[in-house]
């Protein structure tokens, strides 16, 4: 069968740029799991998740040169905090587009890994259905609509995040081949990360403190550990699946959760620093936008060569989710 190629990607920032200094004095003290950026972006209050997709999605389409009624047949979403209480985000987004997919599909779950979960989903719909290529959508906007939040930003873990957008295209090819796809849910972690307020509420619960996203306490030092182990599992076992050795791959692009986790996933698969591109002193935690993101800005800094072996990978939330893929890369 003709492999899934990723044949591009683009991501679209916030214009407001956030200090530590925003956040309180101390914040550039910080260490371990809330190791706070140098800066972030933020989404305005009058932005949307939308708004933000549309704009990488535009970029992509003209690096492309997509014809949109022909090449767009499928997308896929996923949003860190969407705009509506109860709808996704890709019918807006097509209609900002101007396109008319054959299906529209807005992913609530895999997070900080959901583009690459987004890559076997579109891999699957696009052999069964026939349809031509498929734009892989991520955006990160808990940042300003959360942690930014007056009781929120002086919490140690406010600093972390970043809002942004990230695009991808994906069609079948030979072009860039996809060459293993793996994922692992481990449910027995869902409810290790909650989203509360001082007065003990829930979220939908009226009230006037503000709602933050945290991981349980007790937790923490459980999570790091998880963290640090399932993200080098199955970038191995993806590489293994494509039959090379993760000291053959050229580049490694994950999710960003902060530097330890960064610097513990290389290591782990000897991998120096420079073969695993990030952001997250400049953009910070971009959740499930960071996987398009990095990847395009690791292209900016040449850093893939034609046919060049590229590893991305990642885990979601306290873990429940993770996933790994290998590819071939090759422009278009």
């Amino acid at each position: 069968m003709t492999p899934l190629s990723l044949l591009g990607v683009a991501g679209f920032m916030p214009d407001d740029v956030v200090p530590n200094a925003f956040f309180g004095p101390n914040v550039a003290a910080h260490r371990g799991m809330f190791t706070a950026p140098h800066e972030r972006r933020h989404l305005r209050r009058d932005q949307t998740a939308s708004a933000l997709i549309a704009g990488a999605a535009e970029r992509l389409i003209a690096k492309l040169e997509l014809e949109r009624a022909r090449d767009i047949d499928l997308l896929f979403t996923n949003v860190a905090l969407p705009d509506q209480a109860f709808t996704g985000c890709g019918a807006e987004v097509a209609h900002l587009l101007g396109i008319r997919p054959k299906r529209v599909v807005d992913l609530h779950n895999t997070g900080c890994v959901s583009f690459v979960c987004m890559l076997e989903l579109a891999r699957a719909l696009l052999r069964d259905s026939g349809a031509r290529g498929a734009l892989l959508c991520c955006a990160q906007t808990a940042g300003g609509r959360v942690f930014a939040q007056e009781g929120v930003r002086h919490e140690v873990h406010a600093p972390v995040p970043g809002d942004g957008a990230g695009v991808g295209y994906v069609a079948l090819s030979e072009v860039a081949p996809v060459l293993s796809l793996v994922s692992r849910c481990q449910p027995e972690f869902a409810s290790d990360m909650v989203a509360e307020a001082p007065d003990g509420r829930r979220y939908w619960e009226p009230g006037t403190s503000p709602i933050t996203l945290k991981f349980t306490e007790q937790r923490v030092a459980a999570i790091m550990h998880r963290g640090n182990a399932v993200v080098p599992e199955l970038v191995a076992e993806a590489c293994a699946r494509a039959g090379v050795h993760p000291r053959e791959l050229e580049l490694l692009v994950t999710n960003q959760p902060n530097p330890i986790f960064l610097r513990n996933w290389r290591e782990a698969l000897e991998l120096p620093p420079e073969k695993h591109h990030d952001t997250f002193d400049r953009y910070g935690n971009l959740f499930g936008a960071a996987i398009p993101i990095n990847l395009e800005d690791a292209l900016a800094a040449r850093k893939l060569t034609g046919g060049a072996l590229v590893a991305l990978g990642g885990f979601s939330h306290a873990g429940d989710y993770a996933a790994a893929a290998v590819l071939r890369w090759r422009r278009p």
